[in-house]
């Protein structure tokens, strides 16, 4: 990966609570990840990318155990990445996402997708 770590910080810290999805599994994202995946918001970081706030989530619904997975999660990084990137981290697969929402971005960018992401439905 080749990711221009100031840029993509910069790209989150612009990112206003605000503008963030504000649907049920959304916010039990948010709420939750950092804590429950420390390794991997670490991981992350180390590229300027906040776990906190994803591009899109998509989560099946929750589970008689009131456990919820998320099969993907995307965040975006500025800069590029070779296409066949594969990283694992506590059991949680990173690839390059080949199907995501509009960035809007112009700047040379690439979105990551990782998963599974297992969290308790609060």
């Amino acid at each position: 990966m080749n990711v221009d770590i100031a840029k993509t910080k910069s790209y989150y810290n612009s990112i206003a609570e605000t503008s963030l999805c504000d649907c049920a599994y959304c916010r039990n994202y948010r709420l939750q990840v950092k804590g429950a995946f420390p390794k991997v918001a670490e991981y992350l970081y180390s590229f300027g990318i906040d776990i906190e706030k994803p591009l899109e989530t998509s989560p099946f619904e929750p589970d008689e155990n009131g456990m919820l997975e998320y099969c993907g999660c995307q965040y975006i990084a500025f800069g590029n990445c070779n296409p066949e990137y594969h990283h694992t981290v506590d059991d949680v697969e990173f690839r390059i996402a080949t199907s995501y929402p509009s960035t809007g971005i112009e700047q040379e960018h690439f979105v990551i997708e990782l998963f599974p992401v297992k969290l308790k439905y609060i």
